[in-house]
């Protein structure tokens, strides 16, 4: 179980261009390894083998809203150094957990859209 009362440190913040997906390569002072990823909140719909839009993903497992977890991932990142500090990567991450703690956050649910392959 990752330890997200441990500092996390943001090793690496990469950037989708897919309308703003973004991975987040983190560890925390217990020296545990672990991926963050937020799905763009843009476009709406997506194929089954995709990530669901405008959700969060730990180490690629689906991390469900509102929960424990999500709450203890979202309070861990709002300390977090970032290894390779630039005021744009900082951007970024204070977009994501200024939507992920929004009401949008929860309505924008209702927008998805599972496309079937054909």
């Amino acid at each position: 179980m990752i330890d997200f009362k441990s500092k996390i440190e943001i090793e690496e913040l990469f950037t989708w261009m897919d309308g703003g997906s973004i991975t987040l390569k983190c560890k925390n002072e217990k020296n545990q390894e672990f991926e963050i990823e937020f799905v763009q909140n843009l476009s709406w719909d997506f194929y089954e083998s995709q990530k669901i839009p405008g959700r969060i993903y730990l180490n690629n497992m689906l991390i469900d809203q509102k929960t424990i977890l999500e709450v203890q991932i979202i309070e861990g990142l709002k300390s977090v150094t970032l290894k390779h500090k630039n005021s744009l990567d900082q951007k970024i991450l204070s977009e994501k957990l200024e939507y992920v703690n929004s009401e949008k956050y929860l309505t924008d649910q209702s927008k998805i859209i599972k496309v079937k392959r054909t």
